[in-house]
């Protein structure tokens, strides 16, 4: 991803910044008149939250390193646990400590609860059509209620549980196939964003990923899985006209254009998979019993929409159901596979961890057979290394940015209107007065305590899924798919790697591991599953 700095250097090498004295002098205008506002505001009696100078016009863009997330770590420790920067032209307050983050995503959880616009979500996410990135207010409540209470409800994730088992257990015979029976490096990066791709495709479109019959992802599904990764990084990377939007129709980065063709190439695979739903749902209408004999067989997400004309009145339009889809199936995969990514490192590195788990799985499923979920609940140690991984490794280490739609004060501070708030989850998980040993990998910190970070509302001590009105509505679809991934591979087969483990991180959307993960799998059951 490029730096911030990156895009900087080329406004100041004059490349594209028009040259001219009544330019510069109205954009210092500007910058004095709203420093004076600020300034105006802040006799209301409360002062801005501490920082950086800013510069005019870039504010503190060209300070953000290339790992932000540490970056703003360090300079927490210096200005505290609520600090002001201006990125570009935009007032950002970042937050690192737990106490702080439920003041912001709790008790002003009201206030903090929209999104700023940028050019994912106007060039990506249908125009604000989705629910992640759209703002506050009426659209976004009915869109979240649609996905909460019709598609990702307790009884919703648990009928997908064959899909999940299913996928899983292909996912293990290709391990075995890829590695030559144990014979070569198998690269886990790719096995698992297969695997997580292949779940939630099936899971929307209730059809495989590799069906022949969709031919529109190219027959194996190769250019879905190449679409998903490329909106993940346009989707990361960071546009220097969302901070300085009077540079925003230049696109000097070229992100706006990459957003464009990567939302025009997923729309049209989503728009034709839908299409052919719907002419599906049409035929089989015609014949009751085989309707509802193939429903139960292949029925998907989308299915389930189409079969909903509206919500609380509402009418669901198919750009609604494209928009959904684009959510759930780029927000699935991206987090999930990452996430998994990390506690199979830690696992590799510390062979306590893995012996630990696989005494735990055995004595609950012995060595005959594979893990189902229902296994999942009597693994304590298999789910605290999951908790332990979402502690330091949150998916999103800096939380999607949220946006203040009024005044407000906060911890004694004064935060105005339209100011960006950014959380640091990563932070927050390892933060020594919360935890003891905070960088150390340690599941066992978690054991006997009843720590449940996936549904527990007012436990702020790690944020991997969000908090408030904005949590991740598909939490609990993506903690079973984690602990049933772990769980199967560690049950399955004894790892290896060759040399040390490179542990450094990337910085996008999610934190995915700077170099693939290669591993040597040993078959540990009789047979292959």
């Amino acid at each position: 991803m490029a730096s911030p700095l990156d895009s900087i250097n080329i406004i100041r090498e004059g490349a594209y910044l028009p040259a001219t004295a009544t330019l510069c002098s109205l954009i210092i205008f500007l910058w004095v008149l709203h420093r004076f506002s600020v300034q105006r505001k802040n006799r209301l009696g409360f002062r801005l939250p501490p920082g950086p100078f800013a510069w005019p016009i870039i504010g503190n863009l060209n300070q953000l390193k290339r790992l932000p997330h540490r970056d703003l770590h360090e300079r927490g420790k210096k200005y505290g646990p609520i600090m002001m920067l201006k990125l570009g032209s935009v007032p950002t307050v970042v937050v690192s400590s737990s106490a702080m983050a439920k003041e912001f995503l709790k008790t002003h959880d009201n206030v903090f609860a929209s999104r700023p616009q940028s050019a994912a979500g106007k060039h990506l996410a249908y125009n604000y059509k989705d629910m992640v990135l759209a703002p506050y207010g009426p659209y976004w409540r009915h869109m979240r209620k649609l996905c909460v209470v019709e598609l990702l409800n307790a009884k919703r994730i648990e009928s997908f549980s064959c899909v999940r088992e299913e996928e899983m257990l292909l996912t293990v015979r290709s391990v075995w196939e890829m590695s030559g029976q144990g014979e070569k490096l198998v690269n886990l990066t790719n096995l698992f964003s297969s695997f997580t791709q292949a779940v939630m495709w099936r899971i929307l479109s209730g059809t495989k990923i590799s069906s022949q019959s969709d031919a529109q992802v190219g027959g194996n599904g190769e250019e879905i899985k190449k679409l998903a990764v490329e909106a993940a990084v346009t989707v990361g990377a960071v546009n220097i006209g969302d901070f300085i939007p009077y540079l925003d129709w230049m696109d000097l980065q070229g992100v706006k254009r990459r957003l464009k063709k990567v939302h025009n190439s997923i729309a049209q695979v989503i728009k034709k998979i839908i299409e052919e739903h719907e002419q599906r749902r049409m035929k089989l209408h015609k014949d009751k019993d085989k309707e509802q004999e193939q429903n139960a067989a292949t029925k998907g997400l989308i299915d389930v929409l189409l079969e909903m004309e509206s919500l609380d009145g509402k009418a669901i339009t198919e750009e609604n159901i494209e928009a959904i889809v684009f959510d759930i199936f780029l927000a699935g995969v991206e987090t999930t596979s990452t996430t998994i990514e990390w506690p199979m490192s830690e696992i590799l590195r510390n062979r306590g961890v893995a012996k630990k788990m696989q005494e735990e799985i055995e004595s609950v499923v012995g060595r005959e057979r594979a893990v189902s979920e229902r296994d999942i609940g009597s693994m304590e140690y298999v789910q605290c290394v999951v908790k332990e991984t979402l502690r330091l490794y949150p998916a999103l280490p800096l939380l999607l940015p949220h946006e203040s739609t009024q005044d407000c004060a906060v911890g004694g501070y004064f935060i105005p209107e339209r100011s960006r708030l950014i959380v640091n989850a990563w932070a927050i998980g390892r933060d020594p007065s919360l935890w003891e040993d905070p960088l150390e990998f340690k599941p066992e910190r978690f054991m006997g305590k009843k720590v449940d970070v996936v549904r527990d509302k007012d436990y702020f001590d790690m944020l991997p899924f969000g908090a408030g009105r904005r949590g991740c509505p598909g939490t609990a679809m993506a903690d079973v798919t984690m602990n049933l991934a772990l769980a199967q591979l560690v049950h399955c087969f004894e790892w290896s790697v060759d040399g040390d483990l490179d542990m450094t991180e990337l910085f996008g959307v999610t934190t995915p591991r700077s170099v693939h993960l290669l591993a040597r799998p040993a078959l540990r059951l009789s047979t292959c599953p």
